[in-house]
């Protein structure tokens, strides 16, 4: 009967750590800077899949950007999906720049491509 409480404890224990593992790893708005920022530049890569739907820009500068948008199924609700946006547009993305050292990287509320604005996060203002 010992053992089997050692066990269930050993697992109780390694699935409580995991989940602290993957909530620290999801970082949310945390390292994002609080002033709006934007950003409109060419779209070079697109990667639509988890744990986020993301672009690669490149700004009239040169410089790169990771654009990270939302998890697939937010994107999906806002009628963003891979055939909305491809390599060569040029798009212009609003959201708040990272707030950590020279990272060249953005987390988007609003997408627009084209004349078509993609609100990813309608809850935040």
């Amino acid at each position: 009967m010992n053992i089997q409480k050692s066990v269930i404890k050993m697992l109780l224990g390694a699935i409580l750590s995991s989940a602290a593992v993957f909530a620290s790893a999801h970082h949310g708005w945390s390292w994002y800077g609080n002033s709006a920022f934007i950003l409109t530049a060419e779209v070079i890569d697109v990667d639509f899949g988890n744990p986020h739907d993301s672009l690669i820009l490149k700004d009239a500068d040169g410089q790169q950007w990771n654009v990270l948008l939302s998890p697939p199924a937010r994107s999906r609700r806002a009628g963003l999906d891979d055939e909305k946006v491809n390599v060569g547009d040029t798009v212009t993305a609003y959201g708040h720049r990272r707030s950590e050292g020279d990272n060249f990287e953005m987390k988007t509320e609003r997408l627009k491509v084209g004349e078509k604005i993609f609100n990813l996060y309608p809850d935040r203002r």
